[in-house]
């Protein structure tokens, strides 16, 4: 078998990419977690994963090859083909992951605001941490257009998905006042593009925190969004 034929291989690699963002699926390595054999083969197919993200958001999807790859986490071509299909299995799995990172923002948002501007606020706290991080980034830098068809088509309910939260968000701050009324379709679109944008500029060595940029995205969408009392209230 090829796990066995790379077992030595594999057990001396390690990942050595800098991890980027500290609040994102924790950065797993050739020798980290368990004996288990189903744990040690999801953790070295997430330090693939990450390891490509990484190559992905410095150099760009095409221009990144699977022999790069393999250098990047100095192992063999064929230990990565065990692990993972091809480049394209490989971007739809990281697409797939930093959807899985999301889905927690939305719950923890609507499970603890107390009316819709607060729901919005604790998910874009988390969000932008999403965003900043390898997976969240490559989600936005390198997108959907280089997936074939069908995975294209497998990712469609989880951008559904998020993008209806975060307008349900929005609506439910309109029905309970804290949020005036507008369309929440076009707040969602606004919000999210400046939340993506975040990935074309973010410097995990840089002067903002990922917290410190949520907070001023907020900041700055509450003034447009929150209801104002009337003058004459």
């Amino acid at each position: 078998m090829i796990e066995k034929q790379h077992k030595n291989n594999v057990s001396q690699a390690s990942v050595t990419a800098k991890r980027a963002g500290s609040n994102q699926t924790a950065m797993p390595t050739w020798k980290s977690g368990p004996k288990n054999d189903k744990e040690q083969t999801k953790l070295k197919r997430l330090a693939i994963l990450r390891a490509a993200a990484q190559l992905f958001n410095e150099g760009g999807y095409h221009a990144t090859s699977i022999n790069e790859l393999a250098r990047r986490l100095n192992v063999t071509k064929p230990t990565l083909y065990y692990y993972v299909k091809s480049k394209d299995d490989i971007l739809l799995r990281i697409q797939q992951q930093a959807m899985l990172d999301i889905d927690p923002a939305i719950i923890h948002a609507q499970n603890n605001g107390c009316n819709g501007l607060e729901k919005l606020r604790l998910f874009i706290e988390r969000y932008v941490v999403v965003m900043t991080g390898d997976f969240g980034r490559c989600l936005v830098l390198s997108g959907v257009i280089p997936l074939g068809e069908s995975s294209r088509r497998e990712l469609i309910p989880a951008f559904r998905s998020i993008d209806r939260g975060v307008r349900n968000m929005i609506a439910d701050g309109i029905k309970d006042g804290s949020i005036r009324p507008c369309d929440a379709k076009m707040a969602a679109f606004i919000l999210f593009g400046a939340m993506h944008w975040v990935t074309s500029w973010y410097s995990a060595d840089g002067e903002w925190t990922a917290q410190h940029i949520a907070n001023e995205i907020f900041s700055l969408f509450d003034m447009g969004l929150r209801q104002r009392e009337s003058a004459n209230g």
